[in-house]
């Protein structure tokens, strides 16, 4: 590992005790999620590819979905935390709605329309150019 990524995890972690110990002095719960491929997978229509993402620029190859990537990667991250909350309910509807405050308006997410959290992997037709692998494939 080098040294720039030891560095970047090492303030990453020191970031989030931080957040971690001004949350609870105000009675804040701070949870975390699994970030696993929350860069890569589309957060319109689920397709998870590697190609998804250059650099900041996000851009679907199943749906053409464009956007910032680290926006998309935060919508993903919102997604997967409702599920966790959703998972802790036991509320005979199925969940509660949960909504999340982003740059551009409010992401709401209900049981209905979050099925899983498992990326999902876009199936291609064979073509003379090479084709990305879905991740977990």
């Amino acid at each position: 590992m080098s040294d720039g990524k030891k560095f970047q995890q090492w303030a990453f972690n020191a970031l989030q005790t931080m957040v971690e110990y001004k949350a609870d002095e105000y009675g804040i719960v701070v949870d975390t999620v699994n970030p696993q491929y929350t860069s890569q997978q589309c957060s319109k229509c689920g397709c998870t590819l590697e190609e998804n993402r250059d650099d900041q620029h996000f851009e679907c190859l199943d749906c053409s979905y464009t956007v910032n990537a680290d926006y998309n990667a935060a919508k993903n991250v919102a997604r997967k935390l409702a599920l966790q909350l959703q998972r802790g309910q036991e509320s005979p509807a199925g969940g509660a709605f949960c909504q999340y405050a982003l740059k551009s308006g409010t992401m709401t997410v209900n049981a209905t329309d979050v099925a899983s959290d498992t990326p999902v992997s876009a199936e291609r037709e064979p073509t003379d150019k090479p084709t990305p692998l879905g991740v977990g494939s």
